[in-house]
């Protein structure tokens, strides 16, 4: 049996730049709804690496799905690419590279996995928020 505060959404995005401001946007009332207002801040900056990540690094859509459990929240984004995530050291100046490590260090765990043999393909990559 689940617990009374456990949900689930995903939400299909399409290979777009926009799709981060989408995500953001959903994710926040997804959190105000169910009276996570505290987590809105940290949860929005993960899911815009997540999303933006995948724009970059996939050719295709993305699926973002939010779970929440008694103890956690997961922020999962699907996308269509294979190649696992890779955190990167960047140098000052540099203009980019510096998502994962946005996600390891706001995230209490981080992860992904390959999703080669399901029917889908691509990665799914996640991070946790312990609440």
């Amino acid at each position: 049996m689940s617990h009374v505060d456990d949900w689930e959404y995903s939400i299909n995005l399409p290979h777009n730049p926009l799709a981060v401001g989408v995500a953001r946007g959903a994710l926040r009332l997804m959190l105000r709804a169910h009276g996570l207002g505290e987590l809105v801040v940290t949860a929005e900056l993960l899911v815009s690496e997540l999303v933006t990540n995948a724009h970059v690094h996939a050719p295709g859509p993305s699926c973002l799905r939010v779970k929440r459990s008694e103890k956690w929240l997961r922020l999962s984004v699907w996308d269509t690419s294979g190649v696992p995530p890779r955190p990167r050291v960047t140098g000052a100046c540099a203009e980019g590279g510096r998502g994962l490590g946005i996600v390891a260090e706001l995230a209490d765990q981080w992860g992904h996995y390959s999703m080669g043999l399901s029917r889908t393909g691509g990665k799914l990559v996640w991070c946790e928020l312990t609440s």
